[in-house]
């Protein structure tokens, strides 16, 4: 999982369209799937993770299996799609759950529409 966040986190830094959404925004998630914890962290408009993260910090979390939280990630699947159908679990409130699913989404969007160009 680790490497799939990596990658967005990549992705996220070339397309500047995205980052209105994330200027003010001060977000501490836990992404969580089988053994493996990571904490991404939305401030002051960046996106990045934290190394060693503290559970105590963070008020919201994703939990998943790999394989649903590899497609929220990579933007194959929405955030609120996977919920609805129980593949991952997301205790955070609605506004920053659209936060993400834009954050993921978008990201993705934008690389298949260069695709097609």
């Amino acid at each position: 999982m680790i490497e799939e966040i990596q990658k967005f986190l990549v992705k996220m830094q070339q397309q500047e369209h995205v980052y209105p959404l994330i200027r003010q925004a001060e977000v501490h998630v836990n992404l969580r799937c089988d053994q493996q914890l990571v904490q991404l962290v939305i401030k002051n408009g960046a996106v990045f993770i934290l190394q060693n993260p503290s559970e105590h910090q963070v008020a919201y979390e994703i939990r998943g299996s790999d394989l649903s939280m590899k497609q929220l990630v990579e933007g194959a699947a929405r955030l609120r799609v996977l919920e609805q159908k129980e593949e991952i679990k997301v205790d955070a409130p609605l506004r920053i759950s659209l936060l993400l699913e834009s954050l993921f989404y978008l990201t993705k969007a934008q690389e298949d529409f260069a695709n097609i160009i």
